[in-house]
């Protein structure tokens, strides 16, 4: 039997026996915008979204930006429902993990970052100005933060910006090559604006991190001056988006290239900001850009999904030692199980973390919980695409199969957008506090749901603890890691199980065998915790 038969088999058979509607489960799993999303999904289906994978490096380039062209066309995507409705703009974003991962980050860096900083960092005249033209696709956009010698210290940053009052506007320079741009998604070819990322002094002070929009590029693509941009380079995956590296020299920026809505500079030169505190203020501004964070773990959780679906339905057909499916070894339940456990719960939780997003809910709690679970969601994705790929065997390793194409493609996801390992100690100061007595150790025994939250919380409190006896954080970044885990697991079980109590009658015993084995899961592999 052909590969490609096998392909179409394995999406094809029909698998019966479930013991749930699976539309009753998708409308309870999508729940918003269901007709906007099976919209786009549909128009995801024209011949330019299908996969191609005998494209050179610049063709494949040419295509990721034609389909972001076609997309926009489809106005399904706006920059201002990061202002108005973020719901829809998280909506809008999530089919296109399905389709190809660069196309994922061409759109997230052009709307997500991009629009997401013009919209949320600055001011109606940057939103009138920008964002249509952003919409449209007809103005390429990229973000300009990450330089050559600072990644996750966005705060030590080196491009300058001093502030001219007699011109009435700004001077950007990189002073050194490690304070160049790198890595900066669409700026190799098709990017025209760019929203930088620089230190700031106006009339001698030094005012922090601020962030500015500018042309990189005419409306001919040609340099605009004072802006040198290298290529990158050929990547491991992900090679659709052109990626480079951007220096300053000395480029002019008027007065109102400064996103203006934490800080602003008015007609006598003098600077203001309702946030006093340089820290302060740095943390207004980048806490208001968890968008991009919340998008990369959405994608990560798509593409469980993906890799999930394509697995489980060819163990489900594949015959090994006569007839009998592989699919129906324990063994090989045992890799794909609980990876559809966990995908179902980080699935539920990102819809609560979405929903504290489009309520305007306090930052830090979005912050902390955005850093967590994107951590948690791309680890995972790590582990469930390896197994998805093993448990396909050969099939696993062909392009038209997906699963090795996700596996190359998204293995960035796991550092851009913060660093999982940095993320993961982000989260731990911010949830450690003061005054907190040593657990009392607990016993499991009936694995009751209640007993399995407790596990999970008793990990969370000991970790707790034990770091602040230790004080160090520095000499202790294991254990902060180990913290931030606890953390996102808890909080990842815990919603699943209230998810299972509002859930609809007909769907409770099918999710909550699914939550169970997520707890199980965890605390077996922590297991050291447990007082058996």
């Amino acid at each position: 039997m052909t590969t490609k038969v096998w392909a179409i088999r394995a999406a094809e058979v029909d698998r019966g026996g479930s013991a749930v509607s699976s539309q009753e489960l998708s409308k309870y799993l999508n729940r918003e915008y269901v007709e906007m999303r099976e919209a786009i999904l549909e128009y995801l289906k024209h011949d330019l979204f299908k996969p191609k994978y005998d494209l050179s490096f610049y063709e494949f380039r040419d295509l990721t930006q034609e389909r972001l062209k076609h997309l926009a066309k489809g106005n399904f995507i706006s920059c201002f429902d990061h202002i108005n409705n973020p719901g829809r703009f998280f909506a809008g974003m999530e089919a296109l993990t399905y389709v190809d991962y660069s196309i994922t980050i061409k759109c997230g860096v052009h709307y997500t970052l991009a629009g997401g900083a013009i919209a949320l960092l600055g001011t109606r005249k940057h939103h009138n100005k920008y964002l249509p033209l952003l919409d449209s696709g007809k103005l390429p956009g990229c973000f300009a933060m990450t330089e050559l010698g600072h990644g996750s210290n966005v705060m030590g940053i080196e491009t300058t910006a001093v502030y001219d009052h007699a011109r009435k506007s700004f001077v950007l320079n990189t002073g050194s090559d490690l304070a160049s741009k790198v890595w900066i998604g669409g700026a190799s070819q098709y990017g025209r604006l760019c929203t930088v990322f620089a230190q700031l002094t106006v009339g001698g002070d030094y005012k922090g991190v601020h962030v500015f929009v500018m042309r990189i590029r005419d409306d001919e693509g040609k340099l605009c001056k004072g802006v040198r941009i290298e290529e990158m380079g050929h990547k491991m995956g992900m090679n659709g988006v052109d990626n480079g590296r951007i220096w300053f020299n000395n480029v002019v920026l008027d007065r109102d290239s400064l996103l203006d809505r934490y800080a602003s500079i008015d007609e006598q030169g003098i600077y203001h900001s309702p946030i006093k505190s340089i820290p302060a203020r740095f943390g207004a501004m980048v806490g208001a850009l968890s968008t991009g964070r919340v998008c990369i773990a959405q994608s990560a959780v798509d593409a469980c999904k993906l890799g999930l679906t394509i697995a489980c339905r060819y163990s489900s057909d594949r015959p090994q030692f006569g007839k009998r499916k592989i699919g129906s070894y324990l063994t090989h339940k045992r890799r794909l199980a609980p990876g559809v456990a966990q995908t179902y719960a980080l699935h539920l939780i990102m819809i609560q973390l979405k929903g504290l997003v489009n309520d305007r809910h306090d930052p830090k709690k979005i912050h902390n919980l955005s850093s967590g679970l994107k951590a948690a969601a791309t680890w995972t994705r790590v582990d469930v695409l390896q197994k998805c790929r093993e448990c396909c065997g050969g099939m696993g390793l062909l392009s038209e199969n997906q699963i090795g194409g996700m596996i190359v493609d998204m293995n960035v996801d796991v550092t851009f957008e913060g660093d999982n390992t940095v993320l993961m100690q982000q989260v731990v100061k911010g949830i450690l506090t003061k005054g907190i007595t040593k657990p009392e150790p607990i016993q499991v025994r009936n694995y009751s749901t209640e007993e399995l939250l407790q596990a999970l919380k008793y990990r969370e409190d000991v970790l707790k603890y034990r770091l602040l006896q230790l004080g160090d954080l520095d000499a202790n970044q294991d254990t902060c890691v180990d913290l931030g885990w606890a953390y996102a697991d808890y909080l990842t079980a815990e919603n699943f199980f209230k998810e299972v109590q509002r859930a609809p009658p007909a769907l409770r015993d099918t999710l909550e065998e699914l939550a169970v084995l997520f707890a199980l899961e965890k605390n077996g592999k922590e297991r050291c915790f447990l007082r058996l």
